[in-house]
């Protein structure tokens, strides 16, 4: 015998069961749900992902070029530095060259003066002149107010004209240079004096000795040479110059 079930309880399971056509349709709703948030995905993330990989790219590229503008403008810095340092140095090293070269000339005036002081008196009879070259004073002596007459010696208003000059240089240095030519040999030398170079280094070495023993002149402070004869186109002095035969006492500036 059945089991009796009453009529409306089962009219109301069965309404409470689902369809099958139901559940068919929601499971293709849930299927296109699913794909539709994978293709918004996929869609949404990917563009951002190729942007952030070419944004990295350009952010490499341009770390790249800031670096080595930054090692360019490192290095241009530095040898503008060098540059500065070493212009620094020539100026410097300039300053100092016109310092010398003012004192140089200051002292070279003060040797002038002192000389065309002393020398006055045969400036005024053409038997001396005093001139400057290239920072250095000239003092010319002619070898007639320098020698006795017809005698290689040197006389006693010679020795005053030497003496005068070594004492406007003070303990400047002093080059000695004869220029006489063979009309100049004086007669009583004339047997052992045959060329000029001969006769202008024997008065090279007569001045030389004058100056060391009579004007007290220190051994350091001398040099001695002679010429040939008068050079043909001999240094053109700031100041008088003698033309003839005579003794140039060549005075640094410096001590």
């Amino acid at each position: 015998m059945g089991t009796f079930e009453d009529p409306e309880l089962q009219a109301m399971r069965a309404s409470m069961r689902p369809s099958a056509g139901q559940t068919r349709w929601g499971r293709i709703f849930t299927g296109v749900l699913v794909v539709a948030c994978i293709t918004f995905g996929v869609a949404y993330y990917l563009p951002l992902l190729r942007a952030h990989s070419l944004l990295t790219a350009r952010f490499n590229e341009l770390s790249s070029k800031l670096n080595a503008a930054t090692r360019v403008a490192d290095e241009s810095r530095r040898k503008e530095q060098e540059l500065n340092a070493k212009q620094q140095t020539l100026q410097t090293q300039l300053a100092e060259i016109e310092q010398r070269t003012a004192a140089g000339a200051a002292a070279s005036r003060a040797i002038q003066s002192g000389l065309e002081s002393k020398l006055q008196k045969a400036i005024s009879t053409d038997q001396a002149a005093v001139g400057v070259l290239g920072g250095q004073v000239v003092a010319s002596l002619s070898l007639a107010g320098l020698l006795t007459r017809g005698k290689l010696e040197v006389s006693p208003p010679g020795k005053v004209l030497l003496c005068s000059v070594a004492s406007a240089a003070s303990n400047h240095a002093m080059r000695v240079v004869a220029i006489a030519d063979k009309k100049d040999i004086p007669p009583a030398a004339a047997a052992k004096l045959k060329t000029p170079l001969e006769l202008n280094l024997a008065l090279a070495e007569l001045v030389t000795k004058t100056l060391l023993e009579q004007c007290k002149v220190a051994p350091t402070q001398l040099s001695a040479t002679g010429v040939p004869a008068e050079p043909a186109a001999g240094p053109k002095l700031e100041g008088k110059k003698l033309e003839h035969a005579r003794v140039e006492l060549w005075l640094e500036s410096a001590p």
